[in-house]
């Protein structure tokens, strides 16, 4: 009799434990939900590569709209009390030959009410999407980024330096840029902000004269800390450009490209090249043999 009524005091209390540990899960979880916004990488466009292989505009595009979380933030898009607006927006190409910068120029205007709510820190988002037959070199944008000259960079798609442009992907360039409290200063509600992004032509496919490469105008982002009592919150804001007052974003770049009709005398040119070094490193190596060997005969 005792045995039974310890066995059926053992089975009250795990069952006890049971459902007091299913209970506290629910409870954390509601708290999880209620307190943590959902995760949001560093780089906006990595969740984009992570379900696609290839760089394709309307896919991206789709990506913008449904796929960022925009986190606790969500219920702020159009809050007049933080509403970043774009003005103004310009790019430009700087530079000659096959090795130019993408110059970027906007302005964001923050409303009056904005600035009695400031946040502790933002910073703008540029995605680039660069056309075929253009590439950012990736080593060259961290050593920008280690000069402080950008917060933070990085380059998703094709990063294949070597190809030429009819072998090679399309490729994107994400940008971060830290910004000041001029943002949201009461003497100053507009802030310009200048980037140059340095990009390198690919080697284009045999035709006349140039390859037009043109740009479109790039993804714009504003990602904040927002004060509040509870936590310090991140927000990310898409900076919609059809409501700036001025765009001007479509630089075109003319890569020169190889003529088809000098294929034959190039070739030519280079074959009888290599001929030549060959036989001088060869001629070369046996005049050092044999007056190295003449040294040793004197010296004997």
């Amino acid at each position: 009799m005792e045995l039974h009524e310890l066995l059926a005091r053992s089975s009250t209390m795990v069952i006890a434990v049971i459902l007091i540990a299913r209970i506290s899960s629910c409870l954390n979880t509601a708290v999880l939900s209620e307190v943590h916004a959902p995760y949001v990488d560093n780089y906006v466009s990595k969740s984009y590569f992570n379900k696609h292989d290839n760089l394709v505009d309307s896919k991206f595009e789709d990506f913008i709209a449904h796929d960022i979380l925009y986190g606790a933030c969500e219920s702020l898009q159009g809050n007049v009390e933080f509403s970043p607006k774009l003005s103004a927006l310009h790019g430009k190409l700087i530079g000659e030959g096959s090795h130019r910068r993408l110059s970027s120029t906007l302005r964001l205007k923050m409303s009056s009410e904005s600035i009695s709510m400031p946040p502790k820190s933002c910073e703008v988002i540029i995605v680039e999407r660069l056309p075929s037959g253009v590439f950012a070199d990736p080593f060259e944008l961290q050593h920008l980024v280690q000069r402080g000259v950008f917060r933070d960079a990085a380059v998703f798609g094709d990063t294949n330096l070597e190809l030429p442009s009819f072998l090679s992907n399309r490729s994107l360039v994400e940008v971060h840029l830290e910004v000041g409290t001029n943002l949201t200063s009461q003497q100053k509600d507009e802030l310009e902000i200048h980037m140059e992004l340095p990009l390198h032509a690919r080697y284009q496919p045999l035709g006349h004269g140039f390859s037009r490469v043109q740009f479109a105008s790039p993804d714009l982002f504003l990602r904040c800390n927002i004060k509040r009592k509870e936590d310090d919150t991140g927000c990310l804001f898409l900076l919609d450009k059809q409501n700036a007052e001025s765009i001007d974003t479509h630089p075109v770049w003319e890569v020169p490209c190889g003529n088809r009709e000098h294929t034959e005398v190039v070739s030519a040119f280079t074959f009888i090249s290599a001929v030549l070094s060959a036989l001088l490193i060869i001629v070369a190596s046996i005049k050092y043999s044999d007056n190295a060997s003449n040294n040793i005969l004197k010296q004997s």
